[in-house]
């Protein structure tokens, strides 16, 4: 036998780097490995900048040594928005989205990064979705954690409010008969086109909110996720002094209440229903979970319309964070 060649021993090392990883576990060994065919190890020294906030590029990173912060610049000078270490992935937001780096990204001591080159890595799920489902499902990790992160970063710039009597309640929303065209047309323009999503599509039953109403409360327990069909949601906090703090207003097609599914955790804000009512097709966790047990080109669609949400959920608490110091 022919001894390996230097760039397939590069990629065993990293797939076995890869696969100590929580973030990884759920990745099949053949797609591991042709995952770390794209990676090289990068080692850096304390102080040493990955990238600056507003450079273009769509590697991304996992930090196998050491860790690294992600900061962005305010008139009152830095503000941290991530710290990311061993077993992390940064970098995967500009991947997503091709918008330039929303921190400036530097080693905190001594790191050794995995670097994977986007370009090929993209090329590289475009034809095997059951690569991009399994890369898509870390990447959903990976950004949950941040913005987890991100609110306990907001909740010292902006303390919830300490009194229960404020607290809104949530209710039930009302069930509606939404005809299946109506269904597979949202589908179809959130792009969710796979033949699995659309037959799940047929089975949904919307629900609408009058104005105003509660959809949920940060804090309670969360098991589906939602579609916009109609009207608008927004997300807010409730802040001491200050009432409720809007973070973000949602439309038809958007979705919101997928933090809960990733990591069972709590709900991380309210969500009320838009001055002209919402109707919202809720997707439980075993209609998740019935998608994901089948790798596939449904899989793939359905992690990256998430992905793609939770992108611009963090880039928004981004901006708040530096907003609000």
């Amino acid at each position: 036998m022919s001894p390996l060649e230097p760039s397939n021993a590069r990629a065993l090392k990293a797939s076995a780097d890869l696969r100590a990883f929580r973030i990884f576990q759920h990745v099949p060994d053949a797609k591991l490995a042709k995952l770390a065919e794209h990676a090289r190890e990068q080692l850096l020294t304390g102080g040493q900048v990955v990238y600056d906030q507003g450079s273009t590029g769509d590697d991304f990173y996992v930090v196998l040594a050491g860790a690294v912060d992600g900061h962005r610049s305010t008139a009152a000078g830095r503000q941290t928005v991530t710290r990311v270490r061993v077993g992390q992935i940064f970098g995967e937001v500009s991947f997503l989205d091709s918008n330039p780096r929303d921190t400036t990204t530097i080693a905190s001591g001594s790191t050794a990064l995995l670097s994977f080159n986007g370009v090929r890595v993209r090329r590289a799920i475009a034809g095997d979705h059951e690569l991009g489902a399994a890369l898509m499902r870390a990447f959903w990790h990976s950004l949950a954690a941040k913005i987890r992160q991100a609110n306990l970063f907001l909740g010292e710039l902006m303390p919830p409010s300490p009194s229960e009597d404020e607290q809104p309640t949530a209710v039930q929303g009302r069930s509606v008969d939404l005809k299946p065209r109506a269904k597979l047309d949202l589908f179809a323009e959130t792009g969710l086109s796979a033949a699995e999503l659309r037959l799940l599509a047929t089975t949904l039953r919307a629900e609408s909110f009058e104005d105003g109403a509660t959809v949920f409360v940060e804090g309670s327990a969360g098991d589906c996720l939602y579609i916009v069909v109609e009207g608008s949601v927004r997300i807010s906090r409730r802040v001491a002094g200050r009432g409720e703090s809007v973070l973000a207003s949602l439309g038809r097609g958007e979705v919101f209440g997928e933090m809960a599914l990733v990591d069972d955790q709590l709900r991380s804000a309210d969500v009320h229903a838009g001055p002209e009512g919402a109707t919202v097709l809720p997707l439980s966790r075993r209609d998740l979970d019935e998608v994901l047990q089948r790798p596939s080109e449904a899989a793939s669609q359905l992690l990256t319309l998430v992905c793609h949400v939770l992108c611009h959920r963090f880039r928004e608490m981004s901006s708040l964070l530096t907003t609000n110091r």
